[in-house]
């Protein structure tokens, strides 16, 4: 009688390791395939991170050039300061200040700048304060790297609710996070 039941387990232990099996392979193929997606995505992210280090560059080159006539009891000055910290801050935090307060409150102390008498008596700085400058400035506004990130990762958090998306966050893989790029800056 005990032979018996020693074989009869023997498919159903079998059976078992089956469904354990089928269950590890499912959570394998669905951590691989959202790891591939999330790395896409990285990409995406890379690009906006970029467009954020453009504007931080662009505004510490401006604060540098009104540094030399202005300083931060300027409430112009201060805007672009504040607006360079959310920046600086934005690249482990993903979210920054928008670009178009950026571009707002730099062309306002580019403007302020331009009327100075001193800064027309330079040539240098005149040339940055009305040329270098406001195209830089400018062309932080021609970036959609953010509006394209977001899409991108709004689409795969949508994704994430399938029944793949589900084991894949049962392997740790998560949602991805939206950029935003439009918190208002400290000095607003």
């Amino acid at each position: 009688m005990a032979e018996k039941v020693k074989k009869s387990l023997h498919p159903a232990i079998a059976c078992a390791l089956m469904v354990i099996m089928l269950c590890c392979a499912l959570l394998n193929g669905a951590h691989k395939a959202w790891t591939k997606e999330q790395n896409a995505l990285e990409q995406y992210r890379a690009a906006v991170l970029e467009s954020v280090q453009a504007r931080v560059e662009t505004a510490n080159n401006l604060l540098t050039v009104a540094g030399r006539y202005t300083g931060a009891s300027d409430p112009l000055y201060a805007a672009v300061q504040s607006d360079l910290r959310s920046m600086e801050n934005g690249k482990t935090t993903f979210s920054v200040v928008s670009v178009q307060q950026f571009h707002d409150d730099a062309q306002a102390l580019l403007q302020s700048l331009a009327q100075r008498q001193d800064v027309q008596a330079d040539g240098r700085d005149n040339m940055y304060v009305t040329q270098m400058l406001p195209q830089a400035v400018d062309m932080c506004l021609s970036s959609d790297s953010a509006v394209a990130y977001n899409e991108a990762a709004a689409s795969y958090n949508e994704r994430m609710h399938s029944f793949s998306g589900l084991l894949a966050r049962w392997t740790g893989v998560s949602y991805a996070a939206l950029f935003n790029d439009g918190v208002q800056s400290a000095t607003n």
